[in-house]
């Protein structure tokens, strides 16, 4: 039976069943593979999705999804944004993973410039030497934090800053509760209001309230916490439950300067690792921030004791000429900030 690789504008012309299989049996996948993702991504942020699936004898057996995102005034053809990505194969993977990169050019035209895969699993360098015969340079942007939940939460505890241990301790002396919230249209709106909050507070770029909607038809994979003092939401973590990694991530934060009062930030993260190490869940990923010890985001989860890892992205130009460029005025920038 012979391979075929083809493009789809839209993941829901996939069977929904066949994708999932796909990221079921993969090594390298994440919960951000997955077809219901991928879908809140499509309805929520309108992101022109360009798939590629490739099959044997009809059956999908590797996948690679991307959407065209915005790079000033030129394009490019980007994993997942928000979330993790590149090539995922069940079987016959050197054959299957030829295909995706091969025609990932014809999916790269008009303003789209560069193709950029961004990952999460450190095993896709596995996959290095491939992708630099094909044009592709690593570079690293962010880097995340992960914590090992199988060391138990005293450990971990034990482990932290002391500035952390005590910010957890000061927030026992308040009679505070932790809860699992459910999806309600309700409740996303709280928390998306104090979560646009803190975007803008911090200089960071927000998703539309549209996306957030579109998570409640992901809600098995969702998790979101919110902490009561005296009966009242003194802020909320969401997290992604990723089942494909043993992992349990922190998504997005509505903890605004109002809740630090009640020390908010350490009490969330205690009571998710604690939730997580009951859950059997292997890791509890704090997700990014830039490379740079001085960075404020930096700092703070560094301090939980957790363990650094770079996010490796793979960028090809198309044509070759164009990464360099856009390396060049990454440069330039980074020196105009410092």
């Amino acid at each position: 039976m012979g391979h075929d690789v083809r493009h789809v504008e839209s993941i829901e012309a996939v069977n929904r069943n066949q994708w999932n299989n796909v990221v079921d049996q993969s090594d390298l996948s994440c919960v951000t593979h997955r077809y219901e993702w991928l879908r809140a991504i499509e309805s929520g942020l309108e992101y022109e999705p360009r798939h590629l699936i490739v099959s044997k004898g009809g059956n999908p057996i590797a996948v690679f999804p991307n959407f065209v995102t915005e790079l000033g005034r030129i394009n490019r053809l980007s994993s997942i944004r928000p979330g993790y990505g590149g090539p995922v194969t069940m079987t016959d993977e050197e054959t299957a993973l030829e295909l995706l990169l091969d025609s990932v050019g014809e999916l790269c035209t008009g303003r789209i410039l560069f193709n950029e895969i961004r990952t999460y699993d450190q095993n896709y360098v596995r996959y290095h030497d491939l992708l630099e015969q094909r044009g592709y340079r690593p570079t690293i942007l962010s880097c995340r934090f992960t914590l090992d939940l199988s060391r138990g939460w005293d450990d971990l505890f034990e482990g932290m800053d002391g500035k952390r241990r005590r910010g957890i301790r000061r927030g026992h002396d308040y009679d505070f509760d932790v809860v699992e919230e459910e999806l309600t249209e309700r409740t996303l709106s709280v928390f998306y209001t104090d979560y646009a909050a803190v975007a803008d507070r911090v200089g960071l770029p927000k998703q539309p309230r549209s996306f957030f909607g579109e998570l409640r038809a992901f809600d098995e994979r969702i998790a979101l916490f919110s902490l009561r003092v005296d009966g009242e939401r003194q802020g909320m973590y969401m997290y992604l439950l990723d089942d494909e990694q043993s992992a349990l991530q922190h998504l997005f934060t509505a903890v605004t300067e109002d809740h630090f009062e009640y020390h908010a930030p350490e009490l969330l993260h205690e009571h998710a690792i604690r939730w997580g190490i009951e859950e059997g869940y292997e890791t509890y990923e704090l997700r990014g921030s830039p490379p740079d010890f001085r960075n404020g985001v930096f700092r703070f989860k560094e301090y939980f004791g957790a363990e650094t890892i770079p996010l490796l992205v793979y960028e090809r130009g198309y044509p070759s000429p164009a990464l360099p460029v856009l390396n060049a005025g990454r440069t330039l920038s980074r020196r105009l900030e410092s």
